[in-house]
């Protein structure tokens, strides 16, 4: 697998021994991580560990071999994506886009993005185009959230963890998301804050972004923290045509990384605890396509529907999918221009 989808995590190298500390034993998805980085797990106990999203992994010890359920230890760490390869995304642009002299942009998310929240202005999913796009975000110290308790959630490694109902909360996160009876709100920000809940008010240590919403996951707290990481990125061209060059649907599947030399290369989490059927969509034609699921490490050959292919993703699942594209005639590139 790509050594960008084996990401080194808390520094740990793919393949090594490695002994459970306090941080580890909080990681909810440390069985994944683990199957993902080919780890040797070694503690205190011989453990059958296992992982929200169905991964098992063997953990060595003493006694006998007891079953367990990941987190071993409640607790909290502060994680976030990894920006794409910003040159990739050129590169495929350039590849498939007609690009004339001048200056333009890529919306690397593959969903909708607001770019300016004052005035609603939203780029299209994976949208690039002419010109130059500036954003604009405000950026938030402390919350009144009239809240005097609510359900709160944050993001550890590959997975939102629920704190459950509190009056108080002080926490080290990327993403906070508190849930009232009837208002939510989520904060999110690319660098980690602190963030301090009690008779109401939130008080960071930084700043973060704030949005208000009814129910939690209607924020999309994962989509907001992914745009975070990653701006908007500026081209040394001017695309010909106004287009979408990616798009990933349902909202739940993000992209933890992207690498293009001639094969496109993707690896998507499902942030959902429901499995879903992807679909990722691209002005090319899709001529192969390919699935890696680093449980088992085991390939399966897709199906590309010309310009999309759809793959399955279990709960809380990473997978690393391989395209080979070939760019469009222009009359079907034409067919796919975002209107203005």
């Amino acid at each position: 697998m790509s050594d960008g989808v084996l990401m080194l995590f808390l520094g740990l190298k793919p393949g090594s021994k490695v002994h459970l500390d306090q941080a580890l034993l909080s990681v909810e998805q440390l069985p994944q991580i683990a199957k993902i980085l080919n780890l040797s797990l070694e503690w205190e106990n011989n453990l059958n560990l296992h992982g929200p999203d169905g991964s098992e992994v063997r953990v060595h010890g003493r006694g006998n071999v007891l079953e367990a359920t990941s987190p071993l230890l409640q607790g909290f760490m502060p994680w976030s994506f990894e920006p794409l390869n910003s040159e990739s995304l050129k590169s495929l642009t350039k590849d498939l886009i007609p690009c004339e002299e001048g200056e333009g942009y890529i919306n690397p998310s593959p969903w909708e993005r607001v770019i300016d929240d004052q005035r609603k202005v939203t780029l299209g999913p994976g949208e690039i185009g002419p010109g130059k796009v500036e954003e604009r975000t405000d950026l938030a110290e402390n919350l009144d959230t009239n809240m005097f308790n609510g359900f709160f959630y944050h993001l550890n490694p590959f997975y939102i963890s629920a704190l459950g109902l509190r009056d108080f909360v002080s926490i080290k996160t990327h993403m906070l998301s508190i849930q009232g009876y009837s208002t939510s709100y989520t904060l999110v920000s690319a660098k980690p804050f602190l963030a301090t809940f009690q008779n109401g008010k939130v008080k960071l240590d930084g700043e973060a972004l704030v949005i208000k919403t009814k129910m939690w996951k209607e924020a999309k707290p994962h989509r907001l923290l992914w745009n975070s990481i990653n701006p908007v990125i500026s081209l040394d061209c001017k695309p010909k045509y106004k287009v979408s060059l990616i798009k990933i649907e349902p909202s739940s599947v993000v992209p933890l990384h992207l690498e293009y030399r001639g094969i496109l290369e993707i690896g998507l989490i499902n942030m959902d605890d429901k499995p879903v059927v992807s679909t990722v969509y691209l002005p090319a034609r899709i001529s192969r396509a390919s699935v890696t699921d680093p449980r088992d490490m085991s390939d399966e050959n897709l199906e590309p529907e010309f310009d999309r292919v759809r793959v399955p993703i279990r709960r809380w699942g990473i997978i690393l999918l391989k395209l080979e594209v070939k760019k469009l005639l222009e009359g079907l590139l034409k067919k796919k221009i975002i209107s203005t």
